[in-house]
């Protein structure tokens, strides 16, 4: 990204905060600097400048339908004085547009109390350019993201693989018949996280990450956090892209840090798979993702408790009337 060599002026915007009175508030923007490119992730500065009596969160699904994701809000410290309170926040986003981009108005809440529902201000939009993932330099053509198309007998593959899972099962069968009585089923009495965690195992050891196979090692990740969310909250996480899996993620009820680590991680996976950025650390993730299933875990068992209670509430209810 071209940044440009100021900071944004301050933008004043009136907003109800009391009946009959009219209160300023002020927002002063420092946009990134440096570069930024196509999925890359970038930060930037915002103070809020307001009356002391209130304070301020951001509302974190003001951006959902730009061609930005929001992926942190962090506080960055607070000053007052004269009557004003200042309060700093670094916002961290990923950009998903080529070329000049204007970076969306934030709604923020003003609130007296934490459980006021507040009034709303916005802060104000910049422009921004993003680059493409790769330079290219004088002379050089179009670079494939991905290897030229090879030919691949898909038929005689498949052919293949069918045979083999029918002899699987065939010696499956030989082995386990005088075991199992006639029309038993062997069935997975593990839960979502256990069986996600087994996977999750088996990625560690399995020796991707050592061999330099990073785009397998994370496509395996990913894998293993899709297949947890269908079976833990029934979300078809396996048919749905990066972008269309962050929102559903809202469904879980998971707390927004929750989901916001979700949806960072995801995109770092992204990023490695398709734009061969090398992550910095692949066990670091890999134990990211473990801390992402136990907080699904616990969303889920909570969800599953108020629905008991709900329900004995009903049935209780139903047997009073």
């Amino acid at each position: 990204m071209k940044s440009r060599a100021y900071a944004l002026s301050v933008c004043l915007l009136a907003c109800s905060l009391a009946a009959g009175a009219q209160e300023t508030v002020a927002f002063k923007i420092s946009p990134p600097a440096g570069k930024t490119r196509l999925a890359g992730i970038f930060k930037f500065k915002l103070e809020a400048s307001f009356p002391e009596k209130y304070s301020i969160r951001p509302d974190t699904s003001s951006a959902a339908d730009s061609d930005f994701e929001i992926i942190s809000f962090t506080k960055a410290g607070e000053n007052k004085g004269g009557g004003l309170k200042t309060t700093g926040f670094e916002i961290k986003a990923q950009a998903f547009s080529l070329g000049i981009s204007t970076f969306p108005a934030l709604t923020w809440k003003l609130y007296e109390t934490p459980a006021a529902q507040g009034m709303e201000a916005k802060s104000p939009s910049f422009t921004m350019e993003v680059l493409p993932v790769f330079e290219s330099k004088e002379g050089e053509g179009i670079r494939d993201i991905r290897p030229p198309f090879r030919y691949i007998p898909w038929l005689w593959l498949l052919a293949g693989l069918l045979a083999a899972a029918a002899v699987f099962f065939a010696l499956r069968r030989f082995w386990a018949g005088a075991a199992l009585p006639a029309g038993a089923a062997w069935a997975d009495g593990r839960t979502p996280y256990q069986r996600a965690r087994a996977r999750l195992d088996g990625m560690e050891k399995s020796g991707l990450a050592a061999a330099g196979r990073i785009k397998e090692y994370y496509i395996g990740l990913t894998s293993v956090l899709r297949f947890y969310l269908a079976e833990e909250f029934s979300i078809s996480a396996e048919l749905m892209t990066t972008s269309d899996l962050s929102r559903e993620l809202k469904r879980t009820g998971a707390p927004i840090k929750t989901t916001l680590g979700a949806r960072e991680f995801l995109q770092k996976a992204d990023l490695v798979k398709f734009a061969r950025m090398k992550p910095e650390d692949a066990a670091a993730d890999a134990r990211a993702l473990d801390d992402l299933l136990m907080e699904f875990t616990r969303t889920a068992e909570n969800n599953r408790a108020k629905a008991a209670a709900a329900a004995a509430l009903a049935a209780a209810k139903g047997k009073a009337a």
